[in-house]
């Protein structure tokens, strides 16, 4: 898939025009480091500075950072189960990944375990990098990240307000279907498995194996009640229940259904 075109040079989530701001750089959607290809040509060199800098998580880490240490150890479980052999020791800046009987074990290192409030902020890091995926996608897809109705992905994403719940689903069973050499060069489609909901309001993605959701403008009480009905029902046999994630060690993270 071609990476978009720059629209009339105006950033998707600043809003501001050349030559105030510049397109320079690439603006990859995906973490070049998760293997990502695609990038964003309506993104400015200043918004996508500001989704790598560290600057606003006591130097730790970035938002991209918290994106890619998270999946990178789905990625590299899928590539070990492509192989049938070893490609190196599971490695996260965040979790200990052990392995004990084709198992695996994932628990928050030490030197972050017990730091107040780090299993709250890092998962809102990752729901910031979720969202800012998945905008940057739908523009270089669709060509319409300008929109106005994606107000509170830009206020979420890149201003850090307020807060947007992503919703997690849980598998019944490790069985996925997925292109050939995507855990090496990940991609993200929209609408690409049937039981993926996705309406005027909401939307939700398949990516590594995880699936979320998301809202994506202004929703009411009865649109999300009407939204997570419909999905709950396409999701039978599928999927065993759907959560909101309040620390990433609610997502599968290291594949355990793939264990069964």
């Amino acid at each position: 898939m071609n990476n978009n075109k720059v629209i009339d040079n105006t950033c998707i989530w600043c809003l501001k025009k050349f030559p105030e701001v510049t397109f320079d750089k690439k603006a990859h959607t995906i973490p070049k480091s998760l293997g990502g290809q695609n990038y964003n040509r309506n993104v400015c060199d200043c918004c996508n500075e500001y989704f790598g800098t560290r600057n606003n998580h006591n130097n730790s880490y970035s938002i991209e950072e918290a994106l890619k240490e998270t999946f990178i150890i789905s990625r590299q479980r899928f590539l070990q189960e492509k192989t049938k052999r070893k490609i190196g020791r599971f490695k996260s800046k965040f979790f200990d990944v052990k392995q004990r009987n084709g198992k695996y074990r994932l628990n928050v290192k030490p030197s972050f375990r017990f730091t107040p409030g780090f299993q709250a902020e890092l998962c809102r890091a990752f729901k910031r990098g979720l969202y800012k995926m998945v905008l940057e996608e739908l523009d270089r897809q669709k060509g319409n990240g300008h929109s106005q109705k994606f107000d509170i992905i830009r206020d979420f994403a890149r201003y850090d307000k307020a807060d947007l719940p992503v919703f997690y689903f849980n598998r019944n069973a490790g069985i996925f279907i997925m292109f050939n050499r995507e855990a090496e060069t990940p991609i993200l489609f929209f609408d690409r498995m049937n039981y993926l909901v996705s309406n005027e309001k909401f939307i939700e993605i398949e990516f590594l194996g995880h699936v979320f959701g998301f809202p994506i403008t202004d929703f009411t009480k009865a649109d999300f009640t009407a939204y997570v009905n419909k999905s709950i029902q396409e999701k039978t046999g599928f999927f065993k229940d759907c959560v909101i994630i309040k620390k990433l060690t609610d997502i599968d993270i290291s594949l355990n259904v793939l264990n069964n």
